[in-house]
């Protein structure tokens, strides 16, 4: 599979400058444009209860941030997603993920060195939720042995929001916005 990081969008990207009702009103308010989110506004019904749930993933959770940000870009990378690869791993490199933990998740060595024993657990579990959600009961429990029932929820969670909006992106092709950085990830295996 080629990642195309300026593909040709198969729907338009919904103006939300003119978007009528509480959606348009909603979207308007947001401090920035992502063309992720004027694709999801075709479900103007949908887009404002997502964003909540997005806005709860990146800004409540008792889940450590960087943590988060390794099951995000995991998950892109199962899913060859560039969009969301893109913006999250500006995000996960302002938490402090290194170059070696990046290059990692693209090579999908969960166990590197690069990770600690609590990260190693939470990669391996994360990988097996992205891949069928059926979690083995040693990958299930050494998880628990790191992190509180709250968190392994939580880390669900994470993975099925960005799993969705993985899916958005690469239905649709929609765009990387101008001027973003096209951070290239490996091609999916």
């Amino acid at each position: 599979m080629s990642i195309d990081s300026n593909p040709v969008s198969r729907l338009p990207l919904i103006d939300v400058e003119t978007m009528e009702g509480p959606a348009g009103d909603t979207l308007r308010s947001l401090p920035m444009r992502m063309n992720i989110i004027a694709m999801a506004a075709h479900a103007s019904t949908c887009v404002i209860p997502q964003l909540m749930l997005g806005n709860a993933v990146m800004n409540t959770q008792s889940l450590p941030g960087l943590r988060r940000e390794l099951l995000i870009l995991l998950a892109a990378r199962l899913d060859g997603a560039q969009y969301v690869w893109s913006q999250h791993r500006v995000i996960a490199e302002k938490l402090g993920a290194t170059s070696a933990m990046l290059e990692a998740i693209e090579e999908l060595d969960l166990a590197s060195a690069a990770f600690d024993e609590a990260e190693q657990a939470l990669l391996g579990f994360g990988k097996q939720v992205i891949e069928s959600g059926n979690v083995a009961d040693e990958v299930f429990e050494r998880a628990l042995r790191h992190f509180t029932a709250q968190e392994v929820i939580e880390a669900i969670i994470a993975i099925g929001y960005y799993m969705t909006m993985n899916r958005i992106t690469l239905a649709t092709r929609t765009p990387l916005e101008p001027g973003a950085a096209a951070m290239k990830m490996r091609e999916r295996v």
